[in-house]
């Protein structure tokens, strides 16, 4: 199981003061964890936002590697107001197989960066899913914009759709714990 879900703070919390508030709650629950957390690479734990929302603000914290996501789901509801439901906005949890869909034309948009790479991907997915693969597809269009870039390809099988997927958790770029190069994933209907 990985994926994303929201905490619900009341101020508004940007750069290293959202990564230091998420942290210090998770230290607060165990202490390794947050040890582990900071000694981790790139992507394995995010903090993205903040999303402004009705009273006050959500943080996204998303990790594409099971064991942390579990721990993540299982303890930081209670330190923090935090809604982990299916259906419920900002929440996506994937278990390992869903990754793995049938191949199809996606679209990625990238914020706040202006490159993608694949290579990096492909080495997350080594990380975090323990899976080696050669992507396999076929380049359809990339876009910059003024808030990113939007990327569109073909998958031609379904490790490489999952490798898509799974950017959608760990982000692309440098400085990914702190929601920089959060990627957009969407199926596009032929």
């Amino acid at each position: 199981m990985v994926g994303r879900f929201p905490v619900y703070v009341e101020e508004e919390l940007s750069g290293e003061k959202k990564w230091e508030f998420v942290l210090s709650k998770i230290e607060s629950i165990d202490p390794a964890v947050a040890s582990f957390i900071e000694e981790a690479p790139d992507g394995t734990f995010r903090v993205i936002g903040p999303f402004r929302v009705r009273s006050g603000y959500a943080l996204v914290l998303s990790s594409p590697l099971s064991s942390l996501f579990r721990f993540l789901v299982l303890n930081v509801p209670r330190v923090m107001n935090a809604v982990v439901k299916p259906e419920r906005a900002y929440v996506e949890i994937y278990d390992k197989k869903t990754l793995f869909e049938d191949p199809g034309v996606f679209a990625l948009k990238v914020k706040g960066v202006n490159s993608f790479s694949l290579k990096q991907l492909k080495e997350d997915m080594k990380l975090f899913l323990g899976e080696e693969i050669e992507p396999n597809f076929l380049p359809v269009s990339a876009k910059n914009l003024k808030s990113g870039l939007v990327v569109t390809l073909r998958t031609l099988d379904p490790q490489t759709t999952a490798l898509v997927r799974l950017s959608r958790l760990c982000g692309v770029g440098k400085n990914r714990r702190l929601g920089l190069g959060d990627v957009e994933v969407y199926r596009v209907v032929e």
